[in-house]
């Protein structure tokens, strides 16, 4: 009882010692305000940014704008401020709505003023406020922005003090376990959710179970392929757009993937096909197709990793233009159903899909997790029926047994082996937030290393103010190929050598600090392996303005699914109102903050484990501890000034 009444003390110490590390820069670098006054801006819209890309006044500052369009009808659509003027070319003056309540008139005039001082209760820690077109000019219409920063910003110095207070309280926590002799905390215990719930049991070993989860997936994809290609091809409007990139990203990302791990492979749609076509002969019989062998050469992770690289250096096609979405949806089905005839279990699945990618490597912070419960069970079991399977269910479509399951990278949550096990020995754990952590081989490290270079390029590209960086990769309407080639070779530069490379470099001088003369490819992915958490709160932050900014489109679109006028809802004609945009960046705040968090801890953990003594791991861990605060420095930078 006296030991955790310490522990419960220390835990109130360290968040008071945090609280003083945000506090103390939030409230200094209010004394660097100055007084108020009026300020002026000329602001020229194009196709498809605006000039100047960030506004920068004080709070109070009197602000007045005046506007142009250098080719046509664009807006300034400012939500926080009321303000949504429309630019017309050729004129020097615009048409002034309230952006909350757009159906109350406009009045022209050649000059916009507003004070700066943000409203709401959190206005003090307000920052940033992005400026939108909210008149469809093209393809990347929904890219146009910029940015108005009022300063002082307490945001961002509230946030770079905590993430100086993060590693300070964790070097303290070490201390006094150190001074106080305790052996390194353990995690608490996972929680099965099958012992816990015999309902959720039963529902897992019916023969249909996983089907009746798969099905409404599939008829949202059906309707996803379908308004993609025969509906409107303004993407803001499109319904198979919305769902796929506003709200089924959003959900992945930020719900699925931290909570549930690989559930989302669980109900994913795009096996179904080829999976039916194995299965067409039914259970114990040998499944339909070829049943070859997958290459050993392809056997790991690059072929899925080359994928979502692929796909990722096209994004922009696929967002703006919902034919194109609609097209490589149904290709990536046809694909699963051919290898499904070609090779055994799920190919596609296993090797190749891009949203493995995603879900495998960050689906090991997530919170479910199926393994088994007795090691002795499974060591007792010969016939194996979780990898073979019997009359109660299919082989594991992953070639897993489960007494190999140690970490969630492979498991696809498809409940098989919860059928064919004649020892009810699986498990359904829900586990702490992030347990597991590392890599497991080469190719995985360099999936992470992909994985966060392209999310801090995604944040670069399509949350930045900046209209230069995203003509780079504009070939829809622009025709940019030597632009887009540009931008593709700097970005798999970086993602395939030269960040690796810099990886490297740190895991090498972090050995030197730490006496390691071997294991240079462990610290490398020890190196690697805390990227992962970082990587996910960058993806988590990244997405969190696409659904909070695009939620009113998505009602829109509900209401008049292919964009032929319908109001099926009616809510086709909703106006456009956003999600607490000016939280925006304090969410993005607190997710870099929690994920330079999880970094650090998985960074120490990894080195402990290689030089087996706390002060060598901190010595090891210093390198790559100070470049995780550089980069996350940089990331509360651009997101919150």
């Amino acid at each position: 009882m006296g030991l955790e009444r310490n522990r419960g003390r220390e835990v109130v110490l360290d968040l008071l010692l945090l609280l003083l590390f945000a506090a103390v820069p939030a409230v200094a670098v209010g004394f660097t305000a100055a007084p108020p006054r009026d300020r002026y801006f000329h602001v020229e819209s194009f196709r498809y940014g605006k000039e100047p890309g960030v506004i920068r006044v004080n709070r109070g500052d009197r602000v007045h704008l005046t506007f142009s369009s250098r080719d046509t009808a664009h807006s300034f659509f400012l939500q926080e401020f009321d303000l949504d003027a429309k630019i017309l070319p050729g004129g020097d003056e615009v048409d002034l709505l309230s952006a909350l309540h757009p159906n109350a008139g406009s009045r022209r005039v050649r000059e916009v003023v507003f004070t700066a001082d943000p409203p709401g209760l959190l206005s003090p820690l307000y920052s940033r406020f992005d400026y939108r077109c909210h008149v469809w000019c093209g393809p990347m219409h929904a890219f146009e922005q910029g940015a108005l920063v009022i300063g002082p910003n307490r945001l961002l110095a509230a946030a770079l003090g905590l993430l100086l207070g993060i590693p300070t309280v964790g070097l303290l926590r070490l201390r006094r376990r150190r001074s106080s002799g305790l052996p390194p905390s353990s995690p608490p215990g996972a929680t099965d959710l099958f012992a816990r719930w015999p309902r959720l049991l039963r529902f897992a070993r019916r023969p249909g179970a996983q089907l009746l989860l798969v099905v409404p997936a599939a008829v949202l994809l059906y309707v996803v392929i379908l308004t993609t290609l025969f509906g409107t091809q303004m993407s803001g409007r499109n319904l198979g757009v919305m769902l796929l990139w506003v709200v089924w990203l959003f959900l992945l990302v930020v719900v699925f993937t931290p909570l549930g791990g690989r559930v989302w492979c669980l109900v994913c749609p795009l096996p179904l096909l080829g999976e039916s076509l194995q299965r067409a002969r039914g259970r114990g019989r040998p499944a339909l197709g070829l049943g070859l062998p997958w290459p050993r050469f392809l056997d790991h992770a690059w072929p899925r990793t080359l994928a979502f690289l692929v796909l990722g250096t096209f994004t922009a096609a696929l967002v703006a233009v919902p034919r194109v979405t609609g097209w490589v949806l149904a290709g990536l089905v046809l694909l699963s159903a051919a290898l499904a005839l070609v090779f055994e279990r799920r190919a596609f699945c296993r090797f190749l899909c891009p949203i493995h990618a995603f879900v495998g490597l960050y689906g090991t912070t997530g919170k479910l997790a199926l393994r088994r419960r007795s090691a002795e069970v499974c060591a007792r079991c010969r016939a194996k029926p979780c990898l073979a399977g019997n009359s109660r269910g299919y082989g594991c479509p992953y070639g897993l047994c489960v007494e190999e399951i140690r970490e969630n990278n492979d498991c696809g949550l498809c409940l098989e082996c919860v059928k064919t096990c004649p020892s009810d020995n699986v498990g359904l754990y829900w586990r702490p937030f992030a347990a597991e952590r590392g890599v497991r081989d080469a190719g995985e490290a360099w999936l992470s290393i992909v994985m966060f270079v392209l999310a801090v390029a995604y944040c670069v590209l399509y949350l930045g103010p900046w209209a230069g960086v995203r003509d780079l990769v504009n070939i829809l309407d622009k025709g940019n190929w030597a632009g887009f080639a540009a931008w593709s070779a700097v970005l798999w530069t970086a993602a395939l050598a030269a960040v690796p490379a810099l990886v490297y470099g740190i895991s090498r001088a972090g050995r030197r600090l730490a006496g390691l003369e071997a294991a240079p490819g462990s610290a490398f992915r020890a190196c690697a392996g805390a990227l992962v958490p970082l990587g996910l709160f960058v993806w988590i932050a990244f997405v969190i303005p696409m659904l909070l900014v695009n939620f009113t489109f998505v009602v829109q679109s509900l209401s008049d699914p292919f964009g032929w006028g319908w109001n099926l809802l009616g809510a086709a004609n909703t106006p456009w109102r956003q999600i607490w945009p000016a939280g925006i960046p304090l969410l993005q705040a607190a997710a870099v903050l929690a994920g330079a968090a999880l970094a650090l801890r998985h960074a120490h953990r990894a080195w402990r484990e290689l030089a087996g003594d706390d002060r060598a791991a901190v010595r090891g861990a210093a390198p790559l501890s100070l470049a995780l605060l550089a980069v996350s420095a940089w990331l509360l930078v651009f997101f919150t000034n």
